[in-house]
């Protein structure tokens, strides 16, 4: 038996299961009026640290920029796929 294989990683499960799982907390924190509670400068602060966290993970872990970056690439293609029009439609006449 082989003891120093490592784990298989999906980041990309990882990243959408925390993001779930934390929007799925602030979303019942936000029905229980807990935010409703804290004065406007926690709030602030809350948001802060959540997306400083966010940046940092993104510039320090390569799996994850790695991933994040296939998934805006990927948003991309799909609104890039021909038969699409980018603004308005052509036969809309103003």
């Amino acid at each position: 038996m082989d003891t120093n294989r490592t784990p298989h990683e999906n980041t990309t499960r990882v990243i959408a299961l925390a993001v779930a799982f934390f929007g799925a907390a602030a979303a019942l924190g936000w029905a229980a009026g807990v935010f409703d509670r804290l004065a406007d400068e926690e709030v602030a602060a809350l948001a802060a640290f959540a997306g400083f966290y966010a940046l940092i993970t993104y510039a320090l872990d390569a799996r994850v920029r790695a991933a994040v970056n296939g998934a805006i690439a990927s948003l991309r293609d799909r609104s890039a796929r021909r038969g699409r029009t980018r603004g308005r439609s052509a036969h809309i006449r103003t």
